[in-house]
């Protein structure tokens, strides 16, 4: 056999051990909780009904001076186990704060997303109480969001308040989200849980009187049908792709090569790059930008979108700083993904450290 042969058929078992490796290690990790890959299918989100988001031309906010139970239940082989449950309260301008805010007040504007408004745990800004210096702190932190969304509040909260500073928090997932907006068959369905027919991102029922396990098995039984309608060639050929792309053999190259030698020329990354060019612009050297290090990227490597969305931003601005969570996995749960009370006590810490070093 030649020397050709033996290097390929060489290459091709090691990277088949090495497949066949990850797969087990993959169970492994599922199976002691150390780790978990859930589908989205299997999250529910539910809040207590009634007035929850309030939607606007390009984006949303929540209801003002609410006090708001949320839960996150995921489904796990026969169970619903739930991750956290916190209460939302919002402020006078429907953000998800303790402290009112107030017009010709010198403000300091968080931008973010899930992580900026502190989903799983009561916001992790009201440790500030309300105040940096002689700044009002206003949070503009809103889940499932990217940059572009991040613009339209901007712009809205700016046209109310006076903003002197921003702190634009970001992940590198945040790069390829769309603006969005709550349905009115999901404000239906906050609002009361006989309005809900499975297909909303949101859901209303009344969690602090009842179990909601019945309902989060209406849930399950339309998704298992909705599911059952894409079982096509398509759906599985989908699937397969998905999985292998989440395989760190596969990964790990895939995001050197593309680390090295490729610039995205997609949609959503191009107009998100527009709205952080739009606040650089606008802000000049009063914006902040604050890199967040999820708990997969800590377990493994930073994503692609997130050392190009540095490189971006790093090409325009010379306020670029990081919080990594202390590289501390047990600052997350542990199967949603966010930060915990510990993690988002350590956001804090982090984030105030670089406000009193540059504000």
């Amino acid at each position: 056999m030649s020397k050709k042969k033996n290097l390929i058929l060489f290459l091709f078992s090691f990277f088949f051990s090495l497949l066949i490796t990850e797969i087990f290690l993959q169970f492994i990790y599922f199976n002691n909780n150390t780790f978990k890959r859930i589908a989205a299918t299997d999250r529910y989100m539910i809040f207590e009904e009634g007035d929850i988001f309030k939607p606007y031309k390009n984006f949303f906010k929540y209801h003002s001076n609410k006090i708001i139970l949320s839960e996150v239940f995921y489904k796990i082989d026969e169970d619903f186990l739930k991750e956290y449950s916190y209460e939302i309260v919002t402020n006078n301008f429907g953000l998800v704060q303790k402290n009112d805010i107030y017009k010709n007040k010198k403000s300091i504007l968080f931008l973010g997303d899930s992580f900026t408004e502190g989903q799983g745990f009561n916001a992790w800004i009201n440790f500030f109480n309300g105040k940096f210096k002689d700044f009002q702190l206003i949070n503009g932190g809103i889940l499932g969001t990217g940059p572009k969304q991040f613009q339209n509040l901007e712009e809205h909260i700016s046209k109310n308040y006076e903003i002197s500073k921003v702190i634009f928090l970001y992940l590198g997932d945040d790069l390829r989200r769309v603006p969005y907006n709550i349905n009115q068959n999901t404000i239906d369905c906050l609002s009361d849980n006989k309005n809900c027919q499975g297909d909303e991102s949101f859901y209303g029922f009344p969690i602090r009187d009842s179990d909601p396990t019945e309902f989060l098995k209406k849930l399950e039984k339309y998704r298992i049908n909705y599911f059952k309608k894409d079982n096509s060639l398509k759906s599985l050929r989908r699937s397969i792709k998905n999985f292998a792309s989440e395989l760190y053999i596969i990964k790990i190259p895939k995001n050197y090569f593309k680390n090295k030698f490729y610039n995205s020329t997609n949609e959503k990354i191009i107009q998100n790059f527009s709205s952080i060019e739009y606040l650089i612009d606008k802000y000049n050297n009063d914006i902040i930008f604050i890199q967040l290090k999820q708990r997969e990227e800590i377990l493994y490597e930073k994503k692609y979108e997130t050392i190009y969305a540095e490189k971006f931003i790093k090409e325009k601005s010379n306020n670029h700083f990081y919080c990594d969570f202390n590289n501390d996995i047990s600052n997350f749960y542990k199967i949603d993904g966010h930060p915990n009370e510990k993690g988002y006590k350590s956001l804090y810490e982090c984030v105030l450290n670089i406000m009193k070093s540059n504000i």
